[in-house]
């Protein structure tokens, strides 16, 4: 064993835990360790061999002016302490980079980007930039590697410019030559970095879904007495039971929409969307997050239909009223709730069909419901007082009860 750099290294560990780099001289304390509680080895008086290398260590670095020493009353030694003002030369002996020059480095890749015009990608940076101009790691475990820091950055631009619904393969393909690459070393880190800093309210594994970049193709589920006209074809979906399922890629090929119903209702649980009486309206299941294209189906069911009474039916849960809020912003459309009120709720409480609130259900509740959710505030107030929450699928569960 290589004592002397085992010795340094120790110090150096507890000089980069305290943050001594970002500190006066004046304000830090010692930066030391007990010898013999570091090294079992030294006290081993059947151990002579480690006990004299360990000395001759000391004494090395001691003499390059690397540490100063303590010694014990019976000639022994008792404690190492780094000089400061000699780390330079310790990272050099050692042959490390510094904290802070590891945090140089990140901050010249991080000016590379930051004439990105997304937002995601300056608030990104901006967050990151905060934190490498005081030395401290970027989370993500990106720590003070540059590299990796290069390395997701360039990922996180090319999916922000991702235009139209795209394969994961195919997308790791053109952007690393291997269809499994990109699942492999960054689908995880990019999921966490685009979760929380998009200003939407979703699913995390969801959001590449929103960035159009899906794992296999995804399709609208539509049921009910609806008309679809493409360029060269009809389609009557009344006609065929249980409905039809357009692709993504197709949506943007519709030509006109006719709807025979008095209600178009947008379900978000499949099994809702299955247990729907298509009679009574034309129900839509999204399957995911309603991005760009399946916006402009809705934007255009309501463009050729203004008539028609617009539901959305949802879980009954303050998540279930962000995705409605949401819906409403992005399309424009006044969707109204379904079986999503009180009287709802009190029947499944009642049934015993509810979960209880989670701590984090609780915390958004209070932050929402006297601003963004404030149209809901009596359903959101029943939740907290009575500590319960509903998902959609227990309808059928609660007939069954009920029976």
């Amino acid at each position: 064993m290589d004592y002397k750099k085992v010795i340094l290294n120790k110090l150096i560990n507890i000089y980069e835990r305290r943050e001594v780099y970002n500190k006066e001289i004046t304000e830090v304390r010692a930066i030391s360790f007990d010898i013999a509680k570091e090294f079992k080895e030294y006290t081993d008086r059947y151990n002579h061999y480690s006990y004299k290398n360990i000395n001759t260590a000391i004494e090395f670095l001691e003499n390059n002016g690397y540490i100063t020493f303590v010694e014990s009353d019976i000639g022994q030694y008792k404690k190492v302490n780094l000089v400061i003002t000699k780390v330079e030369d310790v990272y050099k002996y050692l042959e490390k980079e510094s904290i802070p020059n590891k945090s140089k480095k990140q901050l010249y890749i991080l000016q590379k980007y930051e004439h990105i015009s997304y937002d995601i990608i300056k608030n990104i940076i901006s967050e990151f930039k905060k934190l490498v101009l005081k030395n401290k790691k970027i989370p993500y475990d990106i720590k003070y590697d540059s590299k990796r820091l290069n390395e997701i950055l360039n990922v996180l631009v090319a999916i922000v410019n991702i235009k139209q619904e795209t394969y994961i393969r195919n997308f790791s393909t053109a952007l690393f030559k291997d269809s499994k690459m990109f699942q492999k070393e960054y689908k995880s880190v990019i999921e966490s970095i685009l979760f929380d800093f998009t200003d939407e309210i979703l699913e995390k594994e969801k959001i590449l879904e929103y960035y159009n970049l899906y794992e296999n193709p995804t399709y609208v589920l539509i049921k009910g007495d609806i008309k679809i006209e493409f360029e060269n074809s009809v389609i009557y979906v009344k006609e065929i039971k249980n409905g039809i399922a357009l692709s993504n890629n197709s949506l943007n090929d519709i030509k006109n929409i006719n709807i025979f119903s008095d209600a178009v209702t947008t379900v978000e649980n499949l099994t809702t969307y299955h247990d729907s009486d298509e009679n009574n309206s034309v129900y839509i299941y999204l399957g995911g997050f309603h991005n760009n294209s399946k916006e402009k189906l809705l934007r255009n069911i309501y463009k050729y239909n203004p008539n028609c009474n617009y539901y959305h039916k949802g879980d009954i849960d303050v998540y279930g009223f962000l995705i409605l809020d949401n819906l409403i912003k992005k399309t424009g459309i006044p969707f109204l709730p379904l079986e999503m009120d009180i009287k709802t709720l009190d029947r499944f409480y009642n049934s015993g069909m509810y979960k209880e609130l989670s701590e984090k259900d609780k915390k958004m509740i209070i932050e929402t419901k006297c601003n963004q959710l404030i149209k809901y505030s009596d359903v959101l107030d029943y939740m907290i007082e009575h500590n319960c929450k509903v998902e959609q699928e227990s309808i059928k569960a609660v007939e069954l009860i009920e029976k």
